[in-house]
C-alpha cells in the first residue's frame, strides 16, 4: 500500500473520495484546531489591498475568508488543487464571493499554468504531508518559481507532538479513534485510514525549511500547540 500513497493519481482520488466530509472531518480530528492553525498561517504574514494571492492545494476553499478580506476586490486569489472534486466544492464557494477575482486551476502543483514571479503572497495549507522526502524540494522550487522577488510564503501541516505522552495520546487519536469515529461519521471512512499513514511518514519540516533556505526561501519555522502544528514562513529572495 504505502509504495502508492504519494503518487499523483492515487492523491488526488483519495481527496475525491474524502471531499464530501472534508470540511467536518478536518475539524473534528483535529479537536477543533484546524481552523485556527489555519488562520494563524495568514495572519502571520502581511496581505495587503491589491496583492495576488496563490493558495495552492486549496482543497473546498477554506483558507478563502481570511485571504479575500485582505486583498480586497481589487485583489486576485489563484485557487490550485489537482482533485476534481475538491475544486468543484471550491466553484460552489466561490459563489458566496461574486464580488472578488478567485481564479480556479484543477492542475497538479508541479505542472500548473501559474506564471513566473508573477505572485505577492503563497499559501498552502495541510498539504505537506501527502508530498514524499524527494517532492520536497520540488515543492520548494515550485513556491518560490511563481513569487515575486519580495513575495511571502505561509505554509501550515500538523506534526508530532514533541512531549512523548503527548505523542502517545496523538497516535492512539490517529490510529484508534479517528477510525471509529469516521465510521459513523464520514463518507468514505477508510480514507480516513491515511491519516495516520501520511501524518506518522512525514518528517519533512526540517527538510523543507533547508530547501526553501538552499534557494532563496530565507525562511523561518513556527511550532503551534507543543509541536502539534508547524509553520514555515518566508519571503523570497
Amino acid at each position: 500500500m504505502e509504495e502508492n500513497i504519494y503518487q499523483d493519481h492515487f492523491v488526488a482520488k483519495l481527496f475525491d473520495r474524502m471531499s464530501p466530509s472534508y470540511e467536518f472531518m478536518n475539524s473534528l480530528t483535529s479537536l477543533g484546531f484546524y481552523p485556527f492553525w489555519r488562520q494563524q498561517a495568514i495572519e502571520i504574514i502581511s496581505i495587503g489591498k491589491g496583492k495576488k494571492v496563490t493558495d495552492l492545494l486549496t482543497g473546498p476553499g477554506e483558507s478563502w475568508k481570511h485571504i479575500l478580506p485582505r486583498i480586497g476586490t481589487e485583489g486576485e486569489l489563484t485557487a490550485l488543487d489537482f482533485s476534481t472534486s475538491m475544486i468543484q466544492l471550491a466553484e460552489k464557494r466561490k459563489e458566496r464571493y461574486p464580488e472578488y477575482n478567485i481564479k480556479l486551476h484543477c492542475e497538479n502543483v508541479f505542472n500548473s499554468g501559474i506564471k513566473d514571479n508573477s505572485q505577492d503572497v503563497v499559501i498552502c495549507c495541510y498539504g505537506l504531508k501527502t508530498f514524499e522526502h524527494a517532492q520536497l524540494e520540488q515543492l520548494a522550487l515550485e513556491i518560490l518559481r511563481i513569487l515575486k522577488p519580495g513575495g511571502s510564503f505561509s505554509l501550515v501541516e500538523v506534526a508530532m507532538p514533541e512531549t512523548q505522552w503527548l505523542k502517545n495520546c496523538y497516535r492512539f487519536y490517529l490510529g484508534k479513534v479517528i477510525p471509529f469515529l469516521s465510521k459513523f461519521l464520514a463518507e468514505n471512512p477508510e480514507t480516513y485510514n491515511y491519516l495516520e499513514t501520511y501524518s506518522n511518514n512525514f518528517e519533512g519540516f526540517d527538510l523543507m525549511l533547508a530547501h526553501l533556505e538552499k534557494h532563496g526561501g530565507n525562511p523561518s519555522m513556527h511550532k503551534r500547540f507543543f509541536g502539534c502544528a508547524k509553520g514555515i514562513t518566508g519571503v523570497k529572495s
